[in-house]
């Protein structure tokens, strides 16, 4: 989760600027999507007990906040959502544990499954307000949130993973996508072609399957190469689902010298692509995917995704044991995970939901005992610097529930090495600046190369330790 960020780090073009941290989370959110086209069926299952009908107030009690959640539970890409719950729960249960929030205790009552029916979607984000009479939607998490327009239209506190590529976290100011709820596919990609430019690569080529969501997703990175004069030597965006035209194309970037390719494919994919580049005596050539920083996949296959980089909108995982204390948020979602969810692994859903409950906590925080939807989301709102305990780049929610012109295009690189992913090109301290696991760009750069990074910091990106002995430091 894959995200963004002065705003939140996303990046789009608005009023004639580029920023290309919307095209980052573009990417990674459509390589997440690949098996949507599938045909879903319908089902429905919640429960039916509720609180209180005053609509401003519905959930709330003297003693608790009820909530819900609305996920894809079952169907085809049950493993980019589902884990949502884990993190949203893991957090409740933390407060809860703390004496809740000003004398209430949060109730995730409802733990919905649309089972990836975008219509189910759409029933049960009613029945979550017309009939458990949740205050907010904490934990949206599915392929197609076709139900966020009836939640913004009603003013219901919505939080979720951002991963709908028609930008339907941005139907109104009661949406909040985990970092930022605004994307667009087409802004010029900086990263990948920075990545190039620090590789020495001369021969870039991109791939994708033959479905919208994975073709969209390298848009951002097909721009960026043809902006900064580096040489698209071979573009395939029709390779059929199950990646059976990967010999050919491995040929053909054989025959034009690729150095580099692009992948917006799926983790299946991507892996087969691997294989074959190794198999062919190509394996020098350098590899960025916008789908696959899993642990367990890197477990299972470390042969061929060794040396592949990847790109990220929030702090990686590893970054807690390389720089222990440096990021409480991370820090704490790390022990709260291995408290209250024994046994789960850590994955990108698990922390934006974590990141959705820490974002509607702090909003209960702030409106006190006088808890209203009217009031909560005024509040959030007004929040200018919101990063999540240091696991995002700042999210500025006056203006990321759309286009803006925040000075941020934060990401983080990592790259796997072995059997761990590991931090790479990461932002070394300047003057007064602290190093960061983050690297940031100007969101207004030259038209033409080399891509600068943005040193020191804008302020408010999350700081590392920066001793001499930085893990890190040989990516540089």
């Amino acid at each position: 989760m894959p995200i963004p960020l002065g705003h939140d780090g996303r990046a789009c073009r608005y009023a004639g600027k580029v920023k290309s941290r919307i095209s980052v989370r573009g990417a990674i959110v459509a390589s997440s999507l690949l098996a949507v086209f599938v045909l879903l069926l319908a089902a429905c299952g919640n429960a039916t007990t509720s609180t209180s009908t005053n609509g401003n107030t519905n959930g709330v009690t003297p003693n608790k906040i009820v909530v819900g959640g609305l996920a894809s539970l079952t169907g085809p890409v049950t493993g980019d959502f589902a884990p949502i719950y884990q993190g949203v729960q893991a957090y409740f249960d933390m407060v809860n544990a703390q004496g809740g929030i000003n004398g209430r205790r949060i109730d995730f009552a409802y733990k919905l499954d649309d089972q990836s029916d975008p219509s189910l979607d759409s029933q049960l984000a009613r029945t979550l307000v017309y009939q458990d009479h949740v205050f907010a939607v904490v934990g949206v998490a599915t392929p197609s949130f076709t139900g966020a327009g009836y939640l913004a239209s009603n003013d219901v506190p919505t939080f979720g993973l951002d991963v709908n590529p028609n930008s339907q976290w941005a139907a109104g100011p009661s949406l909040y996508g985990e970092d930022g709820s605004y994307q667009d596919f087409t802004g010029t990609q900086l990263q990948a072609a920075y990545l190039a430019e620090k590789l020495n690569v001369k021969n870039v080529a991109v791939l994708a399957l033959d479905v919208t969501q994975s073709q969209q997703g390298c848009q951002g990175a097909i721009n960026a190469f043809k902006r900064y004069g580096i040489n698209l030597a071979y573009t395939n965006l029709d390779i059929p689902l199950l990646g059976t035209g990967l010999h050919a194309a491995v040929t053909r970037m054989e025959a034009d010298h690729v150095d580099m390719v692009v992948s917006c494919m799926d983790s299946s994919a991507n892996i087969s692509l691997s294989s074959i580049l190794q198999q062919d005596g190509l394996s020098n050539v350098k590899q960025l995917w916008y789908n696959g920083y899993d642990q367990q996949l890197l477990d299972k296959y470390s042969s061929q995704m060794n040396g592949v980089y990847f790109l990220l909108l929030n702090l990686p995982f590893e970054a807690a044991k390389l720089y222990p204390g440096t990021y409480p948020g991370l820090d704490t979602f790390i022990k709260m995970m291995d408290k209250y969810e024994p046994g789960k692994p850590l994955s990108q859903p698990a922390l934006a939901g974590w990141v959705n409950a820490d974002l509607f906590v702090k909003g209960l925080q702030m409106v006190g005992r006088n808890v209203t939807r009217t009031r909560l989301v005024s509040a959030l709102n007004s929040i200018s610097d919101f990063t999540a305990g240091g696991i995002l780049a700042p999210v500025d929610w006056k203006v990321s529930h759309g286009p803006n012109t925040s000075p941020y295009n934060c990401t983080s690189f990592v790259q796997a090495q072995g059997t761990q992913f590991v931090p790479v090109f990461t932002t070394p301290p300047s003057g007064k600046a602290p190093a960061s696991v983050f690297s940031c760009f100007p969101v207004n750069p030259l038209a033409h190369g080399p891509i600068h990074r943005v040193v020191p910091l804008p302020f408010g990106v999350p700081p590392y330790v920066s001793p001499a002995n930085d893990p890190a430091s040989a990516t540089r």
